[in-house]
């Protein structure tokens, strides 16, 4: 069966330049249509039913997470494209396949496509609009996109995150090894931060429900519930202590 696409962006210009990009660069993804609101580009999608959806965020007072819901139970691959970094839209990489940021670059766009016909490649379709909405209408769950896919995971669950190079260790409880997510540890800290998290170092952020006991030093550490110690820097010893406060 042919690989199907649509466009959804209130920018005509953009909407012309994803189409033609999409044209001459895979040939193999036939485009169903585009449209410029949530409204008809819930209509687009619910009649044509694309494997692919290239989804914009902010369209004339509405979102492109209005415009999921509208769709629901429906399961395209979502690539979203915006022109705006905002935190809201830095929450939004934690759950799409892939993300765009205008003005994008051709070869921006072919490692979004690339990654949606690999998945495509596999057997059935994954539940990624699920998962999107499950981390959209749950502050106490993520989806979080690994090498292998999404995991949904409970906040709750997630002992810390510590930073390696450009990628992030997420350590789960009752799990041995970490989760590699290619996503710097400051996206993580920026999503997490307002949910009972806390950065204690450079190189970790900790969920202070698992916090078992701090040791007093320049910056101190703390011992986790799984019996790991992290080291806390002087400059975010303040943070820890206020954290703690609230437990």
């Amino acid at each position: 069966m042919p690989i199907t696409a649509a466009i959804v962006d209130d920018e005509p210009h953009f909407r012309e330049l994803l189409g033609n990009l999409l044209k001459s660069r895979f040939p193999e993804i036939t485009l169903e249509g585009d449209a410029g609101d949530v409204p008809s580009g819930a209509a687009l999608v619910k009649a044509r039913r694309p494997d692919i959806l290239f989804l914009d965020i902010e369209m004339a007072g509405m979102t492109g997470f209005d415009l999921l819901k509208r769709i629901a139970p429906l399961e395209p691959l979502v690539i979203f494209i915006t022109a705006h970094e905002g935190y809201a839209v830095r929450a939004i990489k934690f759950n799409a396949l892939d993300f765009i940021v205008k003005p994008y670059s051709p070869d921006e766009f072919d490692e979004a496509v690339q990654k949606a016909l690999r998945r495509l490649d596999g057997k059935g379709r994954p539940a990624v609009l699920s998962a999107l909405l499950g981390s959209m209408t749950n502050d106490r769950q993520v989806a979080i996109a690994d090498g292998r896919g999404l995991t949904v995971l409970q906040l709750d669950d997630i002992l810390f995150c510590s930073s390696d190079d450009a990628y992030t260790l997420v350590h789960v409880t009752g799990e041995e090894k970490p989760l590699l997510v290619t996503r710097s540890l400051a996206l993580f800290d920026e999503f997490l931060q307002d949910k009972g998290f806390v950065r204690i170092h450079q190189s970790h952020l900790v969920n202070r429900r698992h916090i078992k006991r701090y040791i007093r030093g320049e910056g101190g550490e703390v011992i986790m519930s799984n019996g790991t110690n992290l080291p806390v820097s002087r400059r975010m010893k303040g943070e820890l202590m206020r954290a703690l406060e609230k437990i």
